[in-house]
């Protein structure tokens, strides 16, 4: 009895060894609470105990998104290897696991293009001469970062608008010169986008009579900031710009028929000088032609007088 008693102590210390080691391993988070800007990436991360060298095939980390209708798959390394077979589609090529810290004993869960849904708690959990799991909550925030101010003419009014995209739902003001205790009232609607994002559009119609400094902002409450733009009124004359005037046909035809009228003009005394010049020509060939009949009609009549002397 007592030899098969010595037999079985060193096997039931064992367990029981083993069952401390069990015991004693505990997951720890790096942070309880991760905030992260819509678009951009994550790094989220708990820690376990791991002695050197790291038995990479005897580790599996799992990380799931825990969800009131079942967890979602985010990320798993099964026995060192890794496991997307289950992994939910909404992650597919975003969520990854940073293997290079697994032998400091480190779970770093990187989630790329971060987006509104991926806010929530996930879980870590480790398996690895024992097992324990930690939850860690993610926050995504989606200020309203740009603002787009246009300004349209309509009849007389200036319209000034202002759009932008964030989360959640802002509030529009719209301010004058300096007084920002006074708001102006402005139409102001929004939108849900697909990517659950509230699209807002801010109307204001300035009159010509009151010109100066217009500002719109918008107040994000939940995480206290604020995003403005500005805009310079400036009075102009009830007349609106030549460039910016409706042209008539006669603005195109008129000023081509004055042209064709000078070309006309000019052709006209082109051709009047042309003729002119050959009439005066023609005049002095005249004049010429007459010339050299007197001068040949003279010398004959001297011929004969000079022949009359002669004989008498």
């Amino acid at each position: 009895m007592s030899r098969q008693m010595s037999k079985l102590l060193p096997v039931v210390l064992l367990e029981i060894q083993l069952h401390m080691i069990a015991a004693l391993f505990t997951v720890k988070v790096l942070q309880p609470r991760y905030t992260a800007e819509y678009g951009g990436d994550v790094i989220m991360g708990c820690r376990f105990p791991v002695h050197s060298p790291l038995n990479l095939m005897g580790l599996s980390v799992s990380w799931q998104r825990k969800l009131s209708l079942g967890d979602k798959e985010v990320y798993k390394l099964n026995n060192g290897q890794e496991d997307l077979t289950h992994q939910d589609s909404d992650y597919h090529g975003r969520a990854s696991l940073l293997r290079e810290e697994l032998d400091k004993g480190l779970s770093l869960l990187s989630i790329t293009n971060i987006k509104l849904t991926d806010a929530g708690d996930y879980i870590c959990v480790v398996k690895y001469e024992g097992a324990d799991y930690k939850y860690i909550t993610l926050e995504v925030e989606a200020p309203y970062k740009r603002i787009n101010l246009q300004e349209r003419r309509e009849e007389e009014d200036l319209i000034l608008a202002c759009h932008s995209e964030g989360y959640p739902l802002a509030e529009v003001s719209w301010h004058y010169e300096s007084n920002l205790n006074a708001s102006i009232h402005a139409n102001t609607t929004y939108e849900m986008t697909r990517d659950g994002l509230f699209n807002i559009t801010s109307i204001l119609r300035v009159k010509p009579s009151t010109p100066g400094n217009y500002s719109c902002a918008f107040w994000n409450q939940e995480l206290n900031q604020e995003t403005s733009a500005h805009k310079s009124v400036v009075l102009q004359d009830k007349t609106p710009p030549a460039h910016n005037r409706g042209k008539s046909p006669l603005s195109f035809i008129l000023p081509i028929c004055l042209l064709a009228l000078f070309l006309l003009i000019a052709i006209a005394i082109k051709v009047q000088r042309s003729k002119s010049s050959t009439k005066l020509s023609t005049r002095k060939g005249k004049r010429r032609l007459f010339r050299q009949f007197l001068k040949r009609d003279l010398d004959l009549q001297t011929k004969d007088l000079t022949e009359v002397t002669v004989t008498d």
